[in-house]
């Protein structure tokens, strides 16, 4: 079978910045079916990007950057999806609190009308 490729016009600065993404999956990467696939890719964008852009001083000062914000971005990334598992635990615990300090409240104010009690504790909350 042969491969199915397409050409897409592209803005240079797309062009880089998805070649340090790359760049930064060959460091991020360990599984080597993934890796051969990021290489590939990488060596075809690299080769359409010498063959037509005189790259400058200027250009690999910008490139040097934009990686380092797009790893940046992976590293944040990264700590996001890890921080979302433990604040979807800390959600689960806080409605169980809610659902829990709800019922003790019920529980109190059933004391406090069998017991006539003088005092009653009054909660009102946002429905959850």
């Amino acid at each position: 079978m042969k491969t199915k490729k397409i050409l897409v016009e592209s803005s240079i600065g797309d062009l880089i910045d998805r070649i340090t993404i790359l760049e930064i999956k060959k460091l991020k990467i360990s599984n080597r079916a993934d890796l051969n696939f990021v290489n590939k890719e990488l060596f075809i964008l690299k080769n359409i990007l010498r063959k037509n852009i005189k790259i400058n001083n200027s250009i690999k000062r910008l490139w040097k950057s934009l990686k380092n914000t797009n790893m940046k971005m992976w590293e944040m990334e990264d700590q996001k999806r890890l921080t979302q598992k433990h604040l979807e635990r800390l959600s689960e615990l806080a409605k169980g609190v809610y659902k829990l300090n709800d019922e003790r409240a019920k529980l109190k104010l059933k004391i406090n009308k069998l017991t006539n009690s003088n005092i009653r504790e009054i909660k009102k909350y946002a429905k959850y």
